[in-house]
């Protein structure tokens, strides 16, 4: 996090001296640290969602039940990523039609989630 942070900070300052003279080359460093951000973080996400299966499969719930929370998860940071990045560019008009595609495209991935519960919340009953 301590990486992330000191080349956040070193993109801002250079984001915003560049802006100056050059707008469109701030919105780009922007651009560009988020990719880089990403990328370090990548590595991580893989150990998280290991460790979630690992634990999924320790306690015996269904891990399709799981699948659809790390696809929301995943499409939830990605849609924020988009919508900042559109933001900074000032198309807070596209930023807006992006937030609504990625929640409308969550709740279609976390649908079977519902159902299950409804079909637990039935059987009980």
């Amino acid at each position: 996090m301590v990486r992330i942070a000191g080349i956040g900070i070193v993109g801002a300052v250079l984001a915003v001296v560049v802006s100056e003279k050059k707008p469109e080359m701030g919105m780009m460093i922007g651009l560009a640290f988020g990719a880089l951000a990403l990328a370090i973080v990548a590595g991580k996400a893989g150990a998280v969602i290991q460790l979630i299966n690992d634990s999924v499969d320790r306690s015996g719930i269904d891990a399709n039940l799981i699948v659809p929370v790390l696809k929301v998860t995943g499409m939830a940071y990605i849609t924020q990523f988009a919508v900042d990045a559109c933001r900074d560019a000032g198309q807070n008009s596209i930023a807006s039609k992006i937030e609504i595609a990625g929640k409308i495209m969550m709740l279609a991935v976390a649908a079977p989630i519902a159902t299950a519960l409804i079909r637990m919340v039935t059987t009980i009953i």
